[in-house]
């Protein structure tokens, strides 16, 4: 029985998480044991159920576990190269170049201590790590072992690099040195190509448990469901809503907005300020996460996305396959371009433009015709990317790389 390992750094009901946990129950069905290892922080209260076979592990609590039972002969391990290399440093400081990338490999071995304990452990599992940062911990504490290891991308890398060019190449050879690596869209395996050995788009997976999409008159309702982060630039939402609005007043903005850092719940309450200084109180509600966003959102009459960069929009892809009429920003990273055909499926907008979202806005509320057809089309998207069909093309790709 395979043993695969997702690496994520925090399980708080985001998008890595739901893409995570779909595929882990997928491959539990499929006979393999999985594991989702958190090595940052977890909620308390999980929005997604798992298989029996796939377990849900803190590496907190597993490394003092470790501790209790004396096997932490690997963290040993890293604390006596991190003070080796605490020495080179000194003696480097005046190359400036080297002594950085030394800062960075103390940087990394400190983070990664407890996740040497876990890859001691298991040293013949599969691992697939979620993002850069978490796949450079676990490259630099398990040189030695070496497992395998496949890179999963979460973000639009050329944000997530932007202001390093060092940490851009220090990861770019972190990455060629690994078995493979998927990525969510063809932008996003552009931008590593030349850097991979066996690189793949494999698109995510739209969760099983949807509803059906909805027929009948539509509730006036623009909707939006997601982390309430900077990227998604809601203000432009906001902004463009209240544009729709003084031509369209009887429909209101409804946003289901999930916090997980301390930065978001700040970026939230700016939100709320705003939306009180415009007196739009009544219109535009931000509401809080829940279970049963889909049922509850599916008779709205559009979804909205303003995001400047995506990996894949995992709420974009939820609201197709449930057939929400969807309006969304041509953001970086290129997911949005990749799965809507502009009146086709969706409506496509130029990122960051408040008037041209309004007006698709307008043609959406205004168009039955193209509302009904979009609609129709966008939920073809629940049976090309189910999770058992995306599960399938990750199992056969682990096969081959393995």
């Amino acid at each position: 029985m395979k043993h695969i390992v997702f690496v994520v750094g925090v399980y708080k009901n985001g998008g890595v998480e739901r893409r995570s946990t779909t595929l882990a129950n997928q491959f539990a069905k499929k006979g393999c044991k999985c594991t989702i290892l958190v090595t940052r922080e977890i909620s308390d209260k999980l929005f997604f159920p798992t298989e029996k076979n796939v377990e849900i592990v803190f590496l907190g609590d597993y490394a003092e576990a470790c501790r209790k039972a004396h096997r932490d002969s690997s963290e040993k391990a890293i604390k006596a190269k991190i003070k080796t290399l605490k020495k080179l440093q000194h003696l480097t400081q005046l190359l400036k170049k080297e002594s950085k990338s030394i800062s960075r490999k103390i940087k990394m071995l400190r983070g990664g201590q407890e996740l040497s304990l876990y890859v001691s452990d298991n040293p013949q599992s599969i691992y697939i790590p979620f993002g850069w940062y978490q796949t450079a911990l676990l490259h630099e504490v398990s040189k030695k072992i070496r497992p395998k290891c496949v890179y999963a991308e979460k973000c639009s890398p050329e944000m997530e690099f932007l202001q390093n060019q060092n940490d851009k190449e220090y990861f770019f050879k972190i990455i060629s040195e690994l078995n493979g690596a998927v990525m969510q869209t063809e932008d996003e395996l552009s931008f590593y190509e030349s850097h991979l050995k066996n690189g793949v788009v494999i698109h995510n997976p739209v969760r099983d448990d949807l509803p059906e999409a909805f027929q009948g008159q539509r509730y006036k309702a623009v909707v939006n469901f997601c982390r309430v982060s900077k990227e998604k630039n809601l203000m432009l939402l906001t902004e463009a809503f209240s544009v729709f609005n003084a031509t369209h007043p009887d429909y209101t903005l409804e946003i289901y907005g999930n916090t997980i850092t301390d930065e978001e719940i700040i970026h939230l309450e700016e939100l709320k300020n705003w939306i009180r200084e415009r007196k739009l109180e009544h219109t535009v509600k931000f509401l809080p996460p829940r279970a049963d966003v889909h049922e509850v959102v599916k008779d709205c009459s559009m979804f909205v996305s303003s995001s400047d960069f995506e990996g894949l929009s995992n709420s974009m892809l939820e609201a197709m396959a449930i057939g929400l009429p969807c309006v969304c920003t041509d953001c970086l990273g290129g997911g949005a371009r990749e799965m809507i055909t502009d009146g086709e499926n969706g409506l496509l907008v130029p990122m960051g433009d408040v008037n041209a979202l309004a007006s698709a806005m307008c043609r959406m509320a205004d168009d039955d015709a193209l509302a009904k057809k979009c609609s129709e089309n966008a939920k073809k998207l629940r049976y090309e990317l189910s999770a058992e069909n995306i599960a399938a093309q990750w199992l056969e790709y682990i096969e081959k790389v393995i």
